[in-house]
Parts: structure tokens; sequence; C-alpha cells
């Protein structure tokens, strides 16, 4: 008898996978490894200060992304108050009021680019 119908070498010689078992796999990997948050740079964070403050002051809508350790959550809305000393800012969006840590906010742009 074929070393193949032996035990398990029915299984191992097996190779092939198929393509949504290859997706799922891959998925499954990177929710294992959480990303890190990335750091900005002087530049970065004085633009994302002044479309801050410009959606709060002249009522633009703007388009927030924030880290998360698994994907990227991004939320629409205005800025309705920044309280700089606490690094917390209060969002209006469709749904609602939502606060948010400055800290988590990755960019900034605005709602129609």
């Amino acid at each position: 008898m074929s070393k193949k119908l032996q035990q398990n070498g029915i299984f191992e010689s097996s190779r092939m996978m198929l393509p949504e078992h290859r997706e799922a796999y891959i998925l499954h990997q990177e929710h294992l490894a959480p990303r890190t948050r990335p750091s900005l740079d002087a530049q970065a964070a004085e633009e994302m200060s002044r479309l801050l403050s410009n959606s709060m002051v002249l009522g633009d809508a703007i388009t927030i992304t924030l880290f998360d350790e698994y994907d990227d959550i991004r939320i629409t809305g205005q800025v309705l108050r920044m309280n700089r000393p606490a690094r917390t800012l209060k969002l209006l969006t469709n749904n609602g009021t939502r606060d948010i840590q400055m800290n988590l906010i990755t960019d900034v742009t605005l709602a129609g680019e």
C-alpha cells in the first residue's frame, strides 16, 4: 500500500487551497497582528489642527480618520467644540454627537475630497 493512503497521508499530500479559504486565512492573520499607531510630523499636525478649527468656526464638514488596532475608522461631521486641555472634541454627525479623543486622530480631510 502506498504511503499516501496510510495514517494522515491523504491530507498531507493535498496541497490545494480554495481562494475563499486563502482570503479568510489572510484576514485572520491580519487580525492576529495589531497595527501600531503612526507618528505624525509637525506639518501634518498643523494642517489637521487648521482643518479642525475651520470646521468649528466656519461650519465646514470634515472627515476624521481614527486609529484602531485592526482597521481605520472614518467619521464625517462638523466640529462643535474642542477642549484642548482634555484633548477631546465634540463632533456633530448624521447620527448625533460624538466625543473623540484627539490622540486617536490620524488624518483630517474636507468631507468633499
